[in-house]
């Protein structure tokens, strides 16, 4: 994968491609996004950065993927049992993001570059129809407090009902 060279480099070059997409993708979405300023910010050539990416929306889930594991790496993950637990989850998700550099970039990625990124498609099992009604929630939760932040608590509250109903 193309990523890895990325992963060779030295930290500081690294770091600097690293801010550089970050800086582009909150301030442009995927489809206004130039490979001009990118490389740029990043003082790198322009071949540079096609060595490293196949093309923009690559380089955008090279970013986002560092962002989503930033943002969960500070999540207290347990055994999510119930109702409670999966909204006091989804709660710390979007705490972690508002006060992570990502939080622009999650606000962007709700609103225009969600179709970039593949989605996970779980797999259809026995007795797995409570599990996908619980994720289908959690996320929609996610991308409205995200992307609607004066709206978090209420639909924190419409989550936990909605769990609740479910488990009976």
């Amino acid at each position: 994968m193309v990523w890895e060279r990325i992963a060779r480099l030295k930290s500081e070059k690294q770091n600097a491609i690293e801010w550089a997409l970050l800086k582009e993708f909150t301030l442009h979405p995927v489809a206004e996004a130039q490979v001009a300023r990118i490389v740029k910010v990043a003082g790198i050539s322009r071949g540079a950065f096609y060595n490293y990416f196949k093309d923009l929306p690559d380089a955008y889930r090279y970013i986002y993927k560092i962002a989503i594991r930033n943002i969960h790496q500070n999540l207290h993950t347990k055994d999510l049992a119930n109702a409670t637990d999966f909204v006091q989850q989804t709660r710390e998700f979007v705490k972690g993001a508002e006060n992570s550099d990502y939080y622009q970039l999650m606000q962007m990625h709700y609103l225009h570059n969600e179709s970039y990124v593949s989605r996970l498609v779980l797999p259809i099992e026995a007795n797995s129809e409570l599990q996908w009604a619980r994720i289908t929630l959690v996320h929609d939760t996610l991308r409205g407090a995200l992307v609607q932040p004066e709206t978090a608590e209420k639909r924190f509250q419409q989550l936990a009902w909605a769990l609740k109903q479910l488990e009976g």
